[in-house]
């Protein structure tokens, strides 16, 4: 059974009272409670709740139940916090996972970056893969003259500072020579910075000459399908955006990690569970999970199809297991950041052994509470016939539970 919630509480970002609707599964009392090993024994009226952001995938996994079913073992229960009423505010999820209100979310790498250089105290518990270059892009109307970046030269680009298609932008017309306006000087093409619906109407009206975005959204998905729009740049393929700063990333405020580091692990075996299960069977389950999405985002049915299986996803990758990589991405990203004189790096950035600490290690390759969710997971080693137990034959396969039948 699931019940609606409503959250209120003030937001700093707004200044006002903000209301984020919230969706609540949980496990029956009288399921096993398995003791997680940073916590003590679970104390009666203490339940554990695990706050995660809903997306088009982790509606999905609510819905199909896997992932009650991961956090029931833990001993938790789920709380879906849904924040597309005010996703159109930069920032938003750090305040709400800064005040407890969300425990899990997701952004790409750059602006988890960004929330931690601000001194938001998370932590990166799973990083996505490189993404296809387009998963950001620069769009104009269909019938505009602008064909390529150098036809932008004078006039207006916008885009949001804190999010990946300003990087993926202004990283596309470096490569064709055309810089783009900086607090630190001007450049080829004016900047306007500008996010959510204020953005695609300012595109809309011809206030913005290009748009920075990402296709797979409810706002972009009908002006593709439909044909009014085009695309002039897309991330470069082996750029900094692609091999680091658009790479997904899922983060947790440090303390709560800290705490409650089984319910991150039942959260990853869910999120693998879901991934492979949308990817099976030559995309037979990809309707079903287009509708899930839907009803739950409330957004256009076509617009969840898109985001599913489109090249241009941003709600779901395969993931990085190694922590070095994970790591060195981000680094790497930052520096680049700093060598092109970023407004904001270049005034904020983190030491070597900050980013290091920024990625938690336990939930990477060798790590306590690590899940292989890369696209070929390693098998485990054959076990000698000997250490099998009695029950278990040769030949026998023993299910594992982590994988969608």
């Amino acid at each position: 059974m699931k019940t609606v919630t409503n959250k209120i509480g003030s937001f700093a970002l707004l200044a006002a009272l903000l209301t984020a609707p919230a969706v609540t599964f949980g496990a029956e009392a009288d399921q096993a409670v398995i003791k997680s090993t940073a916590l003590a024994p679970k104390v009666p009226g203490k339940e554990r709740i695990a706050k995660i952001q809903l997306n088009e995938i982790t509606a999905i996994t609510a819905q199909k139940g896997w992932l009650q079913e991961e956090l029931a073992k833990v001993g938790a229960k789920l709380e879906m916090v849904n924040i597309s009423q005010i996703s159109g505010v930069s920032g938003a999820e750090a305040s709400l996972l800064d005040r407890g209100d969300l425990d899990i979310t997701v952004r790409m790498a750059y602006p988890a970056l960004q929330h931690r250089a601000n001194g938001l105290d998370a932590v990166v518990i799973w990083q996505g893969a490189n993404p296809h270059p387009r998963r950001a892009t620069t769009i104009v109307l269909a019938d505009s003259n602008i064909k390529s970046a150098a036809d932008l030269k004078g006039k207006k680009f916008g885009a949001s500072l804190i999010g990946c298609p300003y990087y993926a932008g202004v990283e596309a017309f470096k490569a064709q020579g055309v810089t783009v306006d900086t607090e630190f000087q001007k450049g080829d093409v004016r900047f306007v910075n500008i996010t959510g619906a204020a953005a695609t109407s300012a595109f809309l009206s011809g206030r913005i000459d290009a748009y920075g975005t990402h296709p797979a959204t409810a706002s972009i998905v009908p002006l593709i399908t439909q044909n009014q729009v085009r695309e002039i740049t897309t991330a470069v393929p082996d750029g900094i955006y692609v091999t680091a700063g658009g790479r997904q990333m899922y983060f947790a405020m440090r303390q709560w990690a800290n705490e409650n580091p089984d319910i991150v692990k039942a959260f990853l075996i869910a999120w693998d569970r879901t991934v492979r299960w949308l990817n099976s069977d030559n995309g037979a389950h990809w309707d079903e999970g287009a509708q899930i999405a839907a009803r739950e985002i409330r957004e256009p049915k076509s617009v969840a199809l898109y985001d599913i299986h489109n090249e241009s996803t941003i709600d779901w990758s395969w993931g990085v297991t190694d922590y070095k990589d994970a790591v060195d991405s981000i680094k790497k990203f930052q520096s680049w950041n700093i060598a092109n004189k970023d407004p904001f790096y270049t005034k904020h950035h983190l030491s070597d052994k900050e980013i290091e600490a920024f990625v938690d290690k336990r939930f990477f390759k060798g790590g306590e509470y690590f899940v292989d969710s890369s696209e070929h997971p390693e098998k485990p080693a054959p076990q000698a016939q000997a250490d099998l137990p009695a029950d278990v034959k040769p030949g026998v396969q023993v299910a594992q539970a982590s994988i969608a039948k």
